[in-house]
């Protein structure tokens, strides 16, 4: 005979309101970055618990029931009372107020992110801030969003960016745009990008699994010039490309804003051409944050 739990999960309750909203268990278990089959389980457990049946299964998509109608509204009470009471007890314990992280791909943590940052200070006062700025994917940002580690994610978006960023787990704003464009050093002879055939050029290559590869990867995929690349320096941030490019190792292609934060090109010079592209910079917060200041914060955003 199956123990059936005596106190409630938390976790439950973020689950059924998951389900709610997506409407499907499959696209809720992959926002809650868990097997359909353990969140099959864990909202039959909170059904157990409750003692009545929230969701009609039979439907499609997934509809409350009406008990499942009338508990909606008490789980989300109940997450939102919890987050604010682990605030409230932080603050206590820690002697810490109103204190976030922000994870933001490492380019723009350089100037960006720290020019908004200082704006919001200025709008809502002081507040100790985090920024987390490591050589991570996409979608490991933002299973930190969904486990609460992170507050904030600040990137590029082109396209899709994650099939988890475009799930129901997470809202974004636009809150900037950059221009990525071709660069070179001042010393080196002109370059006809829109020639086939000619010299090989020197080309600094972002790594493969970096978010600025997959773009770059697209400015230049039908590119008469592709064939003539050649490959002399690969690294995965923009400033270690940046900086080789000023030692006139070769054609690269970077984000306006990794000059920002220097105030000008140095020794760089840029290459008028069709082949660059206009990024959007979006932030990413997961909708179950439900913390006070970063509820402040998300608001404050729109008028930036």
């Amino acid at each position: 005979m199956q123990i059936i739990k005596k106190f409630m999960e938390l976790k439950w309750l973020e689950d059924f309101v998951c389900v709610a909203q997506q409407g499907h268990f499959a696209r809720a278990a992959d926002a809650r970055r868990i097997t359909q089959s353990a969140l099959s389980r864990r909202v039959k457990s909170l059904e157990e618990w409750v003692g009545v049946t929230l969701l009609d299964r039979t439907q499609h998509p997934i509809r409350l029931t009406a008990a499942g109608r009338e508990f909606y509204g008490a789980a989300q009470d109940i997450i939102r009372q919890s987050y604010d009471a682990r605030s409230t007890s932080e603050e206590l314990t820690q002697g810490i107020r109103d204190t976030i992280t922000v994870s933001s791909l490492h380019t723009l943590a350089l100037y960006f992110v720290p020019s908004m940052l200082a704006e919001l200070q200025r709008k809502l006062g002081p507040f100790e801030v985090s920024v987390v700025a490591e050589t991570r994917t996409v979608d490991e940002y933002l299973v930190a969003l969904a486990e609460n580690r992170s507050d904030f994610f600040v990137s590029y978006s082109r396209g899709g960016l994650s099939a988890a960023a475009d799930s129901g787990a997470f809202e974004s704003k636009l809150i900037g745009r950059d221009q990525i464009r071709p660069f070179i050093h001042n010393n080196a002879p002109d370059l006809d990008l829109d020639a086939r055939r000619g010299l090989p050029i020197p080309y600094l290559a972002y790594s493969g699994t970096t978010l600025m590869s997959q773009l770059v990867r697209g400015i230049i995929s039908n590119a008469p010039f592709q064939n003539r690349l050649n490959v002399r320096y690969r690294a995965s941030l923009a400033e270690s490309i940046r900086t080789a490019a000023s030692f006139g190792m070769g054609l690269c292609w970077l984000p306006d804003s990794t000059f920002a934060w220097r105030g000008e090109t140095n020794k760089l010079r840029l290459i008028e051409s069709r082949w660059q592209t206009e990024v959007s910079i979006r932030i990413y917060k997961s909708r179950n944050n439900l913390r006070p200041i970063v509820q402040a914060i998300w608001d404050s955003l729109e008028t930036l």
